[in-house]
């Protein structure tokens, strides 16, 4: 007597692979929102690097060591092209010598030669972060979030909890 599977063992063992497969394809959906904070990291870190190192004698800018944190500024690229999917929203903690919370002016965040990030296109002392920076990027039910903390400027992707 042959031991063999049968076609109805075939045809069920087919059907029970691409259920799995479908499944495992819905469950591993890309996240727009934390593809978006990637990017964003990514310039924020950039600006920062650039920043590091270039003393500015006005309380303009550092050139390249802005960024712009706006939905259509982040997509202006040229290389590598992205495009922003998701909605930011930007907003400050409160700490004892920053008692409110506050979105940033102008969405607008620059580093300077210590790497310290400022508010707006201006690396002088009263445009300091005092709190922690919170980007959120939101898209449906979906959410990610970057943090930036204000004396180093390290920047880093929240976990979601």
């Amino acid at each position: 007597m042959k031991k063999a599977f049968t076609l109805f063992e075939l045809i069920f063992a087919i059907v029970l692979m691409g259920v799995l497969s479908g499944v495992a394809f819905y469950m591993n959906r890309p996240d727009p929102t934390k593809a978006d904070a990637q990017y964003a990291l990514l310039k924020l870190k950039e600006a920062r690097y650039r920043a590091i190192g270039y003393q500015s004698p006005t309380t303009s800018g550092v050139d390249g060591g802005c960024v712009i944190l706006t939905k259509d500024a982040l997509s202006n690229n040229t290389q590598p092209t992205y495009t922003i999917k998701s909605t930011l929203s930007l907003t400050s903690t409160k700490t004892n010598l920053n008692p409110t919370s506050h979105t940033l002016n102008g969405n607008e965040i620059c580093y300077d030669s210590l790497g310290r990030p400022h508010d707006g296109n201006s690396v002088a002392l009263n445009t300091l972060l005092l709190g922690d920076l919170n980007i959120t990027f939101t898209s449906g039910a979906q959410s990610s979030a970057i943090r930036i903390f204000p004396k180093s400027g390290y920047s880093t992707i929240m976990c979601k909890n």
